[in-house]
Parts: structure tokens; C-alpha cells; sequence
């Protein structure tokens, strides 16, 4: 049978909450479990972990022995082998949580593509016991290993995040490069709360506050608040509203976003640490500057 044609690397990256895993998801949609293999980055992550390594096992005498232990590339890679008439993904969220360039190793070399989406070079196992393994998954006793036209490999990062590595020229040219933009239109439905006085509260179309909170975070706060540190639409899910702001946008502004400048502009003139700030939500209390609310149409807030 034919192989399937067009593989590529492609990385999507944009604001938290714009969407950028379900961009992944819909473009895997309807591929199944089997040609979906998908892998999250993380600070620990090592070339053994992503290709596969040698672990221990409880044999069938009851003594301790070794086997590759295959790793998501291995995986992704021979289930494409083995099935040449569909398309496969290897799906790595969170891409720059790990030294990426690191993690690939040697199969750096491997990304650079022909036209029908083939790897242009090859590269040795990284191993003997690696080599063995996909004889046995896929029946071929390869002498080296190439990325194949079947195989595509999509991965989301957030170049804004603290603590993230950056990712080199050489190992990033090597994507497509796809900016998964700010879309209030593609917002979940639902509404938030937020307290105006310790008695009175409004209540605001989700889609419609974080739209007024990005255009105020970008044009009264200014510096240093860059696009992709903006607040996505897709921020919070369904079930997290209809009530009042949850935790996690709440930390997000003030713990990561406003960190170094503006939390005096988005907050209320006097509370100086974050529990201060949760302490007033719970109590009802406006958290919000008056210049905030006046932008999503409140009123000037009181304590009362």
C-alpha cells in the first residue's frame, strides 16, 4: 500500500486559553486512539523518556530481567510504520516546559522534511536494544531511522510562561509556526459575577469581560503585557462560570501578569497581597479598581 503523504512539525503557540490543544485536537479529530499518540513535556523529561529505554521487568520465572521500554516518538513512529495508508500524530504538549532540542537528541536531525513530508535524513538507532524492538513491532530490520510521510508531529507551548526554556533558532526553524489568536467569538457561553459594593453585584457575558479585561490589561497597564500573556477566551471552561471569578484567573493576573507592575490599576487601591484579594471576593467585596469597572460598565465601587 501507498504511503500517506504530508506529514509536518508544526508548533501552535499563542495566550494561555486561546485555544491552542483544541486546535491540536480537532486537526486529530476523528483518527482514533491508535494513530493518536500524545506526550506532555514537563522540566524532567529526558531523551530516554521521549524515545524509550531500556526497564526493568518481573520475567516469567519470577527473576528480575531488562526490555526496551518503548517511549511516545518509538511508539508513533512504528504504529505509522505499520499502517502507511493514514495519517499518524505525535502530539507533544507543553513543548518548551523541557530542554526540546535536549529531549530530541539526535532525532534533531530527523525533522527536516521533503515535500511529501518524508525525512530528509537519517539517523542510527540510539540504541541496540531500540533497534531490536522495532524489528519485532514492525518485521523490518532497519539500519537507521527517518521520520516518515505519515507521521505528523503537532505541539502546543505558551512562549509567555514563567519558567519555560526557550527554544533555539535551529531547532525552531524546523516548524511551521502556527499563532493561535485571541477569538472572543469562539468564547464558551456563560456569564461572570463581579461584586461593585459589598451588596450589589454584575453580571457580565464571559466573553464580554475578558474582552474588556485584555483591552484594559494592553492599553491602560501597557508595558510589558505583551499579546501572548493576554488572557484566552477559552481561559476558563463552561463549568467554572456562572459565578464569581475563580482562583486560577484571579492568580493568574495578579501572581503572573502583574507580578512586577499594574496590579494597582486592575485592583483596588489598598490590598497588597493575594489573600487580601481572595479575602474580599469571599466577602462580596468589590476587588476591581473604579477605573476597571468603569470600563465593563460598572459603577464607581464602594466597601458598603
Amino acid at each position: 500500500m501507498p504511503r500517506v503523504t504530508g506529514g509536518s512539525n508544526t508548533i501552535y503557540y499563542g495566550a494561555p486559553g486561546t485555544g491552542k490543544s483544541y486546535t491540536v485536537n480537532q486537526e486529530t479529530k476523528g483518527a482514533g486512539p491508535a494513530r493518536v499518540v500524545r506526550t506532555v513535556f514537563h522540566p524532567d523529561t529526558q531523551n530516554a523518556d521521549f524515545i524509550g529505554s531500556l526497564k526493568p521487568v518481573v520475567r516469567t520465572d519470577g527473576d528480575i530481567g531488562y526490555r526496551f521500554s518503548p517511549g511516545p516518538f518509538a511508539k508513533a513512529l512504528s504504529e505509522a510504520f505499520r499502517d502507511p495508508g493514514n495519517m499518524h500524530w505525535l502530539v507533544i504538549e507543553e513543548l518548551n516546559r523541557a530542554p526540546a532540542a535536549a529531549v530530541f537528541g539526535e532525532l534533531f536531525q530527523l525533522l527536516d522534511r521533503d515535500d511529501d513530508g518524508a525525512g530528509e535524513y537519517e539517523v542510527n538507532f540510539p540504541s541496540d536494544e531500540f533497534a531490536d524492538w522495532w524489528e519485532s513491532q514492525t518485521g523490518s530490520k532497519n539500519a537507521k531511522l527517518r521520520l516518515l510521510s505519515n507521521l505528523s508531529i503537532s505541539a502546543t507551548m505558551n512562549s509567555a510562561d514563567q519558567g519555560v526554556f526557550p527554544l533555539d533558532t535551529a531547532f525552531r526553524r524546523r516548524w511551521n509556526q502556527e499563532y493561535i489568536a485571541l477569538d472572543y467569538t469562539t468564547a464558551p457561553s456563560g456569564t461572570v459575577e463581579v461584586h461593585t459594593s459589598a451588596s450589589d453585584t454584575e453580571t457580565i457575558e464571559w466573553r464580554v469581560f475578558v474582552s474588556t479585561l485584555n483591552d484594559f490589561l494592553a492599553t491602560e497597564i501597557g508595558a510589558g503585557i505583551s499579546e501572548d500573556r493576554l488572557v484566552g477566551q477559552r481561559f476558563l471552561s463552561p463549568s467554572e462560570l456562572g459565578s464569581a471569578l475563580p482562583g486560577k484567573l484571579l492568580i493568574y493576573l495578579w501572581d503572573d501578569l502583574l507580578r512586577h507592575h499594574g496590579r494597582e490599576i486592575l485592583f483596588r487601591a489598598g490590598v497588597k497581597t493575594y489573600g487580601e484579594l481572595t479575602a474580599r471576593q469571599s466577602q462580596g467585596k468589590p476587588i476591581f479598581s473604579d477605573q476597571f469597572l468603569a470600563a465593563i460598565g460598572g459603577e464607581q465601587a464602594t466597601d458598603e
